[in-house]
């Protein structure tokens, strides 16, 4: 999902090496190493989103040893940290964001009778395609990299190598969220959408030199249709020094949802679990009270809030919230990826309880590092046997930040994706 769309968690803190590097000017950073060009949607900074989280941590790591170069859509009275990337990279493009957008509702009807989707075409646009052309006609670059398939739009012309970061696989998202869609229309669409955009999507394996996953599930769905193509499994990470447990006090009738409501997956999986869990957590314990923590329209804000749930809308710093949850939870009946939410309760040492697919692509195992529960029933009493029983919050707190330390970093992250960087800038070199 792009980043307009994207899924909004804890901006987390800059770590201490990043502040370091930001602090640089770019020509010291990278006065070597190869010549990255980041294709992004919108500016990655500040990570305030799951996509941008993504997006910001793996290029301020590359860019200790690589001249990164930005081009995105927006402009420097867009509300993002334009001054930051540039301090940070070695340099940013901006570009005007799409037509497209500003009519989303209009232009997804009319996508209905054509036979190009709307969610890989909606960020074309003939400004983005000749700021490329312009970037890309010298060979300045070794390698290009494009943050997901709805990028993939565009003409890259040259010989540098193209690699495509798939956060999700958008055709699985789009399937699964159709089959939830309370309307009929909706559900029409979101059929149709779906099976476009497998088409166009696979159509863009095609064409890349090479293919980032975000798990190992994500890389089967790529491989089965090009088996030929370079692959790697690149996870998403979390800043496990500035997410870590430091004895605050603990809420112990506390449960906290993070993500933005804007994301239609998290909007639909947090009023399935206020109006189908949650009472039955509060039936046997009527003091607990369930936190949302994330920016959403004002209208379904409003709709949540009741007795026993707080929304809390947009916040500055969701650190505090983490500390004083008992149980973060993640239950997502749709998505795709691997989801930020779950990793950054693991990295706080906070018992986790999600649906399947909430974790899906995690490296996790049911009973140690987290609970899985799929149905309301067996949700609550997975969430009141953690609130009942402390020393199992604590084993699975435990279990889960020892993971993602090991696991679950951005240092990891990206010698992973510097690593598949190499191997094709060396594949291409040598005509393979």
């Amino acid at each position: 999902m792009h980043a307009f769309q994207a899924a909004t968690t804890a901006e987390i803190t800059m770590s201490v090496t990043e502040r370091r590097v930001a602090a640089l000017p770019g020509s010291v950073r990278a006065a070597r190493g190869r010549r990255v060009l980041i294709v992004c949607p919108e500016a990655p900074s500040p990570p305030t989103w799951g996509f941008a989280l993504r997006v910001h941590h793996l290029a301020s790591r590359l860019a200790l040893r690589h001249q990164v170069t930005l081009v995105a859509y927006g402009s420097d009275g867009d509300g993002r940290d334009w001054a930051g990337l540039r301090r940070t990279l070695h340099a940013v493009h901006q570009v005007p964001p799409p037509a497209a957008l500003g009519s989303r509702r209009r232009h997804q009807m009319a996508s209905l009778a054509g036979r190009s989707s709307f969610h890989l075409n909606a960020l074309h646009s003939d400004a983005m395609q000749r700021e490329l052309d312009a970037l890309l006609g010298d060979g300045d670059f070794d390698i290009v990299q494009v943050e997901s398939s709805q990028m993939m739009c565009f003409r890259f012309s040259g010989d540098t190598p193209v690699v495509v970061d798939e956060h999700n696989i958008e055709y699985q998202l789009l399937a699964r969220m159709a089959r939830f869609e309370t309307s009929s229309v909706r559900r029409l669409f979101g059929r149709v959408e779906a099976s476009k955009v497998r088409r166009e999507e696979e159509r863009t394996w095609l064409r890349a030199d090479g293919c980032i996953a975000t798990s190992a599930i994500d890389e089967a769905a790529v491989r089965s249709t090009r088996p030929g193509l370079p692959t790697a499994v690149v996870p998403n990470a979390v800043d496990t020094d500035a997410l870590q447990p430091d004895g605050s006090p603990v809420d112990p009738e506390s449960i906290l949802f993070v993500g933005s409501l804007k994301y239609r997956p998290n909007a639909d999986g947090v009023v399935w679990f206020i109006e189908n869990v949650l009472p039955g957590v509060r039936r046997s314990r009527p003091g607990v009270v369930l936190t949302v923590v994330g920016a959403g329209p004002p209208s379904l804000l409003r709709r949540l809030a009741r007795p026993g749930v707080i929304v809390t809308g947009a916040v500055d710093d969701v650190i505090p919230h983490l500390r004083r949850a008992s149980v973060v939870v993640a239950p997502l009946r749709v998505g795709g990826g691997t989801r930020l939410k779950v990793l950054e309760g693991l990295s706080m040492a906070k018992p986790v309880v999600s649906t399947t697919l909430g974790a899906e692509g995690l490296d996790v195992v049911d009973g140690e590092q987290l609970l899985l529960a799929d149905g309301p029933t067996e949700m609550a009493g997975s969430i009141l046997r953690v609130l009942a029983d402390p020393s199992l919050g604590r084993r699975l707190g435990d279990a889960g930040r020892a993971l993602a330390v090991e696991r679950y970093g951005w240092a990891g992250a990206a010698a992973r994706l510097e690593a598949f960087h190499a191997e094709v800038v060396s594949r291409r070199a040598g005509g393979a």
